[in-house]
């Protein structure tokens, strides 16, 4: 996904929420589009039309009635049982632990993304393709050279353009790119 098509805010009150899933996100987004809100007249006064927000959830039940004109919330919490993802609303548990959580932010991230696919596919080369599909099959830098037959530092290079034209870092995003896309089968390593 190129980094321009998704704004993503951060609304709450909580500086270590913010600040730890500022850090968290930049795994599936660029830092620099995270913006970070402490009060929601602040976040309200942006001019920013944000893709996807994420509020405390008790700031959002305060607002709802102005909550209802933007795109896509996830509302934070920190007691929920269970983490839902629908078009409009998701529920993240910011108690879960780390691969859990990632899972969640994996399924919420599909549900954001403007669904521009073929059009993201298009600016994959058949090489950065091929090498995608290697790494979410888990294979290192060193096995995807080998197998393809090019040094480790060109599938650095690879990797690195892969994350830069689709603007995903995390290697559990770019497994879900790679099964939304077909580039990936239900196949593992």
């Amino acid at each position: 996904m190129n980094n321009e098509e998704i704004q993503v805010a951060i609304v709450s009150s909580n500086y270590i929420h913010c600040c730890g899933l500022k850090h968290v996100l930049s795994d599936f987004f660029q830092a620099d589009d995270v913006d970070v809100y402490a009060d929601f007249q602040t976040f309200e006064r942006s001019s920013v039309g944000y893709d996807c927000i994420f509020m405390d959830a008790l700031i959002f039940i305060a607002n709802i009635d102005v909550c209802k004109e933007r795109k896509k919330y996830v509302l934070l919490s920190e007691k929920s049982s269970s983490v839902f993802s629908y078009s409009e609303l998701a529920l993240l548990d910011l108690t879960l632990d780390k691969a859990s959580l990632l899972d969640a932010l994996s399924t919420i991230w599909i549900n954001i993304q403007p669904l521009k696919y073929e059009e993201q596919n298009k600016d994959l080369s058949e090489r950065e393709r091929e090498v995608l599909e290697l790494v979410v099959k888990g294979y290192t830098s060193k096995e995807i050279a080998g197998m393809l037959s090019i040094s480790s530092y060109t599938v650095q290079a690879h990797r690195k353009n892969i994350s830069a034209k689709l603007g995903i870092k995390s290697v559990s995003a770019l497994t879900v790119y790679a099964m939304m896309n077909g580039i990936l089968s239900v196949e593992t390593k």
